[in-house]
């Protein structure tokens, strides 16, 4: 019986120390090679969509599209169109990244869809951005060189640290009741 249980233990230790291992296995970071540089934004405010080296062609033309409530009040570095989608075409730069400067409408609520086409590579790379009216009094706003999405965590960090100090509390039990039988073995023996 008793080896059944160290048995379990080792798994179970086995089991805990592989998970952050696993977790790191795949890059959730990278997605779509373009990217806002902030997650949430509020009406007015001017973003940018950031593009990585090797995104698009040297030198290429980009044609971007943007899509949104009240879509034709947006600028894109400094250009503004009455249509209902805002369209722009830029040059990426000698390294295939770009960089596009968006200002948002003052009256803009909701998701905004940006969209590039490169006119040589045929490459498409979307981008969007959720707007919050300007009166919102508060604002989450990812880390813009981690390039994670801000999940916005209900969960305490007391509640974290809690679980984390209860695992090795356990963990210390279990070694003391191990330590304990196999002292009693040695003594019988």
């Amino acid at each position: 019986m008793f080896k059944k249980i160290l048995a379990a233990a080792a798994v179970t230790v086995a089991v805990l120390l592989a998970a952050p291992t696993a977790a790191n296995a795949v890059d959730y970071t990278q997605g779509s090679p373009c990217r806002f540089d902030a997650a949430v934004a509020k009406a007015g405010d001017t973003v940018h969509i950031v593009c990585t080296p090797g995104t698009w062609s040297p030198q290429e033309f980009i044609d971007w599209t943007g899509t949104g409530e009240n879509g034709s009040s947006m600028k894109l570095v400094s250009f503004r169109t009455s249509a209902s989608s805002v369209h722009f075409a830029k040059q990426s730069n000698a390294d295939g990244s770009d960089l596009l400067t968006v200002t948002l409408p003052a009256d803009a609520t909701g998701v905004y869809a940006f969209t590039g086409v490169g006119r040589t590579s045929n490459h498409t790379c979307p981008a969007s951005i959720t707007v919050l009216p300007a009166d919102s009094s508060a604002v989450t706003v990812s880390d813009p060189g981690s390039g994670l999405a801000d999940t916005g965590s209900t969960m305490a960090v007391w509640a974290v640290w809690a679980v984390w100090i209860g695992g090795g509390l356990l963990a210390a039990g279990l070694v003391t009741v191990s330590v304990v039988f196999w002292a009693r073995k040695v003594r019988a023996s």
